[in-house]
């Protein structure tokens, strides 16, 4: 294990940035580059004491300057949740389960305290509670062994479950540019062996960099979000390294693609565009009516148009040169576009009603004119439900 690891294995991977760098690896090689010790809030004098002891140097203070991070845990209350997914892609240990409008939870065990996922919530249904009855993973002094060694197996699966959220990212980026290249490729003309070899070599050189392009940004990104406004000296000078590092995999890639040959590509069918349009434009006329609530004769009018329009798609489809896409058509169910605002202004209203519970010195007026207002949103959603 070499010096880098060895730090980082002190350190308390809640992955949260307030070092002023985008993880704990990255503090951790900043720190054997002679960089401060006393930068992690949630890593505390424990922390500390264990680096110093480590690098053979004294012990320091915590820099407050960096805020104070005690042992918390984020909780979600999910009656509140709308299913926006926000949290789950802001969580760097994947301990937020859900879907997509659906509610969220938080896998407690797995929760490290790091609260960037309090941030990106639109209905401020997350908030950070003290981790009283489980035994903490950072900050203070252990007063056991047992204690300690807790938070030891603690950091390292929190490690390991960052470093298997990066690497499914990573999977999941080259899966699309894979499909996307076999898109390609199934449109491109036949070639001679020899001539493959050459596509398939500049192929893999240009997804490699696609790959290093997307890493780049997204640390670039995630290092802007987690870092202050505005960023100290050291996070800027942080700042201008990852931007440096995403331009230059733009520029790689590029000039790969500039020296790729292109792909030919078939003349558009205007048929075939034109019956698309022809079948977007009356799936527009019937949402449009649905929403405002038409005449029955009106909407079954419109409905046969919609399927006259895709009949007309299938036969411009059969006879055309172009590749057909690889998709299923299916019937969608309808979306009720009612329920769904009812339903948003109801998670509005029980956001409001939470946020002036907490805040100190709220009148009684302003508390009841907000209870009103979501006993009103819940009444107009039942109301809904019930017709």
């Amino acid at each position: 294990m070499n010096l880098i690891q060895r730090i980082d294995a002190l350190l308390p991977q809640t992955q949260c940035g307030k070092c002023g760098h985008p993880g704990c690896k990255p503090y951790a090689q900043g720190i054997a580059q002679g960089e401060a010790i006393n930068k992690c809030p949630p890593g505390g004098q424990e922390t500390i004491a264990g680096l110093a002891q480590l690098l053979s140097i004294p012990v320091l203070e915590l820099d407050t300057t960096r805020g104070e991070a005690p042992a918390q845990i984020a909780y979600i209350r999910e009656a509140e949740c709308i299913g926006c997914t926000k949290c789950i892609q802001a969580c760097p240990v994947d301990a937020i389960v859900g879907a997509a409008k659906l509610m969220h939870t938080v896998i407690v065990d797995e929760c490290t305290g790091c609260d960037l996922c309090v941030a990106p919530c639109p209905v401020d249904c997350i908030e950070m509670r003290p981790l009283a009855t489980v035994v903490p993973i950072v900050g203070g002094l252990a007063s056991t062994d047992h204690e300690r060694r807790e938070r030891g197996l603690k950091r390292d699966r929190a490690r390991r479950r960052f470093e298997q959220r990066n690497a499914r990212l990573q999977r999941e980026e080259e899966h699309k540019l894979a499909e996307r290249l076999a898109r390609a490729k199934r449109s491109a003309p036949v070639e001679t062996p020899q001539e493959d070899t050459h596509q398939a070599a500049n192929d893999a050189a240009i997804k490699k960099a696609k790959i290093g392009v997307a890493m780049s940004r997204a640390q670039l990104h995630k290092s802007l979000k987690a870092f202050g406004h505005p960023p100290t000296f050291e996070q800027q000078s942080q700042l201008i390294l990852l931007q440096q590092q995403f331009e230059a995999a733009e520029q790689a890639l590029a000039v790969l693609e500039a020296n790729s040959p292109p792909l030919p590509t078939k003349a558009k069918d205007p048929e075939l565009k034109r019956a698309k349009i022809q079948l977007a434009m009356r799936r527009a006329e019937l949402k449009k009516a649905q929403d405002q609530n038409a005449d029955p004769q009106q909407l079954a009018t419109l409905s046969a148009a919609l399927a006259v329009a895709d009949q007309a798609l299938h036969a411009a489809e059969a006879i055309s040169e172009q590749p057909l896409p690889d998709l299923q058509r299916i019937q969608k169910r309808p979306i009720d576009s009612d329920l769904r605002q009812l339903k948003t202004a109801l998670a509005y209203a029980r956001a409001d009603v939470s946020k002036l519970l907490r805040q100190p010195g709220v009148s009684v007026d302003e508390l009841n004119a907000a209870q009103h207002k979501l006993e009103e949103a819940q009444r107009r959603v039942d109301a809904h439900v019930g017709d």
